[in-house]
């Protein structure tokens, strides 16, 4: 069974022989933008080959902090839309065919914001989504403080293409969501293409290790027995903890 681990961009080449070390795959984490726009294109050739020798597989996170794609202000908005832009290039330089994003959106718009969010990510999300296209690279829409599953779905729909599908946070639909798992498995399992897996409490997004928390990893075990699904599995925990969480989640996941 595979486990990604997530490895900030701007430490990849340091800490890449480590990750291999220790059987995991790196999801590339594109925390920093000021890294990500800088970066040449000749150091992501060596950080390609870098992989390709090492025999792993690799995904991304795509930028994130402080990003809107569908911010009301434009200027935030094609900022975001030019980080992205990169992220996806950078996914199809470094040999992944899927990017994981944060979609921005937030539940607490008033119905007119929200109306105004929706016709801006309508608009500005077809241009990343044909850069996707083009470098054969799937957009995976991931939970962040959605608190329902409609909303990704209605997001899917106004980017109108199959290359777009989802990354279920098992952090986030326990901590920002009141919905059950059975609801958001039951919207999105079947375009659920990564999971991010980390625990908390139910009242703050603290990344725990799996089962140290109060998120029901065996009922998602079996979800996944039953669709016969195999999605990514990224780790989301700090770096001390991924060998215990790794071995947690394999005792579950190997009945799946």
């Amino acid at each position: 069974m595979d486990f990604f681990i997530s490895v900030p961009f701007s430490d990849l080449d340091s800490r890449l022989d480590q990750v291999v070390a220790e059987r995991f795959y790196p999801e590339v984490r594109m925390t920093s933008t000021d890294f990500l726009l800088s970066v040449s294109d000749s150091y992501i050739d060596r950080m390609a080959r870098r992989i390709e020798e090492a025999g792993v597989k690799v995904f991304t996170h795509g930028p994130f902090f402080g990003l809107d794609i569908a911010s009301m202000d434009s200027h935030i908005g094609s900022f975001s839309a030019d980080c992205l832009a990169r992220g996806v290039e950078v996914t199809g330089g470094l040999g992944g065919d899927l990017m994981v994003i944060h979609t921005g959106y937030l539940p607490f718009f008033s119905r007119g914001g929200r109306r105004h969010w929706f016709r801006n990510w309508a608009r500005r999300i077809q241009p990343l989504i044909e850069i996707a296209e083009k470098a054969g690279v799937t957009i995976a829409l991931e939970n962040t403080w959605d608190d329902r599953p409609e909303i990704l779905l209605r997001l899917r729909s106004l980017c109108r293409s199959d290359r777009v599908k989802f990354c279920l946070d098992t952090g986030h639909v326990n901590c920002f969501s009141r919905i059950p798992l059975s609801r958001w498995w039951t919207a999105l399992g079947d375009m659920v293409e990564a999971l991010h897996l980390h625990d908390n409490r139910g009242d703050s997004d603290d990344h725990m290790v799996p089962g140290k928390g109060t998120f029901d990893f065996e009922e998602l075990a079996g979800y996944l027995r039953a669709a016969g699904t195999h999605p990514k599995l990224d780790l989301e925990v700090s770096w001390h903890q991924a060998a215990q969480s790794r071995d947690y989640l394999t005792s579950i996941f190997q009945q799946a």
